[in-house]
């Protein structure tokens, strides 16, 4: 950053520091306010500088700390560096396979911020130390929970076989990439589902099922579109995001999903880039979903009313 080359002779690192973060997060609230009040259009370019100054935060809030460098990622982490090496060689192992599958290049290099502890993470994002996260995207960034703070193993070779198959990279780098792909222009339960059904597919994972889960009701798509995160039954709302997407894929092919997501990177609202890419109106796709969900599982379904958790 030129603006402050003159400064660092005369000021502290630690007040540098400071004064920089400052004025990204000025630019982050700036650029907040703008991508609410633009035309849809340019809303994509928005969000893009919105996302960078989120990066350029969180990398430097981890400035300090231990740091491992590729081609392809920033890997930042404090503790066990075996950990580190091994996220390092987990996201390597399918990134190209991610990106193959979204005609995505990176134009930059990956930040992935590795945790020691659960309750690290959640502080990061300012949770409640409850939460449960094993990995998050958000800005930019993959922040993901060291193996061993979940993985009851002392045997290495366990720790990356599970880690490699259950632990969270292949989800959060689809939520990245698709991120890219999109400009940010995509519904919560979108981007949920595409995770999940990527992950399987690439590593066989699937999050555990309950037998009774369709039992429950169904929520409406547009309520999945307005507060996914506030759902009460988020198992609910992440398997019928990932049951969605597979219907996609069995009617419509990989190749829909793909013009789907093309045109929301066009700009498209996701109900239009639906419409164009796939010939059928959001309330037509929801009931010809709910019909194949029905006939699949030999039973009757029924939707949630708004009231309903």
């Amino acid at each position: 950053m030129k603006m402050f080359n003159n400064l660092a002779p005369t000021l502290p690192a630690s007040h540098t520091a400071k004064l920089v973060s400052f004025v990204l997060a000025v630019l982050f609230m700036v650029s907040t306010f703008i991508l609410f009040r633009v035309p849809e259009s340019a809303k994509g370019y928005i969000y893009s500088v919105f996302r960078e100054i989120a990066r350029a935060q969180i990398l430097l809030r981890t400035h300090g700390w231990q740091h491992a460098e590729d081609e392809y990622l920033i890997i930042r982490y404090q503790g066990d560096k075996e950990e580190a090496d091994m996220v390092q060689e987990t996201t390597r192992l399918y990134l190209q396979r991610i990106c193959d599958d979204f005609n995505f290049s990176p134009e930059q290099k990956i930040p992935i911020i590795v945790y020691p502890t659960r309750e690290e993470l959640n502080a990061s994002f300012g949770w409640p130390a409850s939460e449960n996260a094993m990995g998050v995207y958000w800005g930019g960034v993959i922040r993901v929970l060291a193996p061993q703070a979940w993985i009851n193993d002392n045997d290495p070779g366990v720790v990356r076989d599970i880690f490699q198959q259950s632990g969270p990279m292949v989800h959060e780098m689809t939520h990245l990439v698709l991120d890219y792909v999109a400009r940010g222009n995509y519904p919560r339960w979108f981007t949920e589902g595409l995770a999940q059904y990527e992950e399987y597919k690439i590593t066989g994972f699937m999050f555990g099922q309950q037998e009774d889960i369709w039992d429950r009701g169904l929520y409406p798509l547009n309520r999945m579109d307005r507060n996914f995160d506030s759902l009460t039954d988020q198992a609910l709302a992440y398997r019928q995001s990932l049951s969605t997407v597979e219907y996609i894929v069995s009617v419509y092919g990989e190749d829909g999903l793909q013009r789907i997501i093309k045109n929301l990177a066009h700009g498209r609202n996701f109900n239009d880039s639906m419409l164009k890419a796939l010939g059928t109106a959001p309330e037509q796709f929801e009931n010809q979903w709910h019909t194949r969900l029905s006939r699949e599982l030999h039973q009757p379904l029924y939707i949630k009313r708004e009231d309903q958790a």
